[in-house]
C-alpha cells in the first residue's frame, strides 16, 4: 500500500511528536503538503509550458514526450537534494529568539510591519494581454519584488495573485523597501506601477503566514494609495524617520473608526 518513503516518513512524525509535542506532525504535516503541492504543480507547469511542445513537434507519436518525461524524472535526486540545502539555508534565516512565553500563550506573536504590495491595473490587464504576455508580466512583478524585499532585510510571506504580502522587523526597513518598489515599477517597460500600505504591531505567525489586525490595515491602507504611491499609518511614519505627507483621518473598509494616514516621500 506505500512505498517505503511513506514508511520512513511516518516513523520521523514520529520523532518529531517527540521532540515538538502531539499536534505539530499535524501541523507539520499540512505545511509540507501544501508546500509540496505548490512545487509539484510548478514543476509540471513548466514542463508543459517549456518541454512538451517541442517534445510533441518532434515525435507526434508520443515518444518525444515519453523521453521527455523519463529525461525529467532524472532531476527528482537533484530536486531532492536541492530542497534539503534550501530548508536548512532558509532554517538559519528564519531563527529568530523567544520575547516572551510563547508556550503559556499557545502561539508566536511578535512586533512586525506588515506590507502589501498591489499591482496597479491588473483587472485591465489580464483583458488586453494573452496568457503569455500576461504570465511574462507577473512572473517579472514576482520576481523584482522577491528580489528588492528580500535585499532590504524583509521576508516575502505569500503571493496573491496580483499582489505580494512581506514583513519587516522595523518601519524604517519596510518603508525603504516599498520605496524601492515603488520606484522599480515607476517607467517598467512591461509591468505597471504598484501600490504598497504599511502598517506596524503585533501580529500572530504560524504556518509560515502573518494574521491579526495588523495584517488588514496594511491592506486597506494600500488601496488609498494612488499609482506608485506609498501609504502608511502614524505608527509607521513616525518610525521610518522619512519625509511624508499627511493625509488625514480615513475610513477604512473592516476598520472601526477613522485611521490617520500618511503618503512617503523618497528623501
Amino acid at each position: 500500500m506505500f512505498t517505503q518513503g511513506f514508511v520512513q516518513f511516518a516513523s520521523g512524525m514520529s520523532d518529531v511528536s517527540k521532540v515538538f509535542g502531539e499536534d505539530a506532525p499535524t501541523q507539520l504535516v499540512r505545511v509540507l503538503g501544501l508546500a509540496m503541492s505548490r512545487i509539484a504543480d510548478a514543476v509540471i507547469s513548466s514542463f508543459l509550458v517549456n518541454v512538451a511542445p517541442a517534445a510533441e513537434r518532434e515525435d507526434p507519436a508520443g515518444l518525444g514526450i515519453a523521453r521527455a518525461n523519463v529525461e525529467a524524472a532524472t532531476l527528482l535526486p537533484f530536486v531532492a537534494s536541492a530542497l534539503d540545502t534550501l530548508l536548512r539555508q532558509h532554517l538559519l534565516i528564519a531563527r529568530r529568539l523567544t520575547t516572551e512565553d510563547q508556550g503559556s500563550i499557545g502561539f508566536e506573536s511578535r512586533q512586525l510591519v506588515v506590507g502589501f504590495v498591489d499591482l496597479v491595473g491588473s483587472t485591465e490587464l489580464s483583458e488586453k494581454l494573452d496568457m503569455g504576455e500576461l504570465g511574462a508580466t507577473l512572473s517579472g512583478f514576482e520576481h523584482i519584488s522577491s528580489e528588492t524585499i528580500t535585499e532590504g532585510g524583509g521576508r516575502v510571506v505569500k503571493l496573491i495573485g496580483d499582489e505580494i504580502m512581506y514583513t519587516a522587523p522595523d518601519a524604517f526597513s519596510a518603508a525603504s523597501i516599498a520605496l524601492d518598489l515603488a520606484d522599480a515599477f515607476d517607467g517598467h517597460p512591461t509591468v505597471p506601477q504598484v501600490r504598497v500600505g504599511l502598517a506596524s504591531g503585533e501580529v500572530m505567525l504560524r504556518d509560515g503566514d502573518v494574521f491579526g489586525p495588523v495584517v488588514n490595515l496594511a491592506s486597506r491602507a494600500g488601496k488609498v494609495a494612488e499609482p506608485g504611491e506609498v501609504v502608511t499609518t502614524s505608527e509607521v511614519a513616525a518610525g521610518a524617520g522619512l519625509p511624508h505627507v499627511t493625509l488625514g483621518p480615513r475610513h477604512l473598509s473592516g476598520i472601526r473608526g477613522q485611521v490617520e494616514l500618511h503618503r512617503l516621500i523618497r528623501a
